[in-house]
């Protein structure tokens, strides 16, 4: 009985000094935010001249068009109709965007936090319309969180 008691109290302790936390436990987020003023994040919106891909992501064809993601970039616009060899047009800007969707002339961008509309037509664009604060500010790829200001925007996460 005396080595059964002596037994679960080593046991015990042991498994007690298992919960002691180390350094390593609480190291934060490998990434950094990038932070954008929602000022300039409404004004980034332009038409570029067309750019090589770099971080493509999803694809949308529409009327002839072929729309290339360039995650949390903006989108490259082709001319599909030649589908064997699509011809650059132009490049989007759109920080913080990820995804797109084609409705006649208009596109429909999460930029970050907000859904954008924009008028696509004669290789020109126009912001015809923004809802704010649709989305949560962007996680991390580790899934860490920030706390940002109100009228600041989290747009993309690099690596420290």
């Amino acid at each position: 009985m005396k080595y059964f008691k002596i037994t679960v109290i080593v046991s015990v302790l042991l498994l007690l000094a298992g919960c002691w936390g180390t350094d390593d436990d609480f190291s934060g987020s490998q990434y950094r935010a990038i932070v954008m003023k929602r000022e300039a994040l409404e004004r980034s919106v332009e038409l570029q001249s067309p750019q090589a891909v770099g971080r493509p992501g999803k694809i949308y064809i529409k009327d002839g068009l072929l729309f290339v993601t360039e995650i949390n970039k903006g989108f490259h616009v082709y001319n599909y109709q030649n589908q064997q060899s699509p011809v650059p047009l132009a490049f989007i800007k759109v920080p913080g965007a990820t995804d797109v969707a084609v409705r006649g002339t208009s596109l429909y961008i999460n930029q970050a936090t907000d859904l954008v509309t924009l008028n696509y037509s004669n290789n020109a664009i126009a912001v015809t319309g923004r809802n704010r604060n649709v989305f949560p500010q962007k996680m991390s790829p580790d899934d860490s969180y920030i706390n940002v200001n109100e009228n600041d925007i989290i747009t993309d996460w690099v690596l420290k």
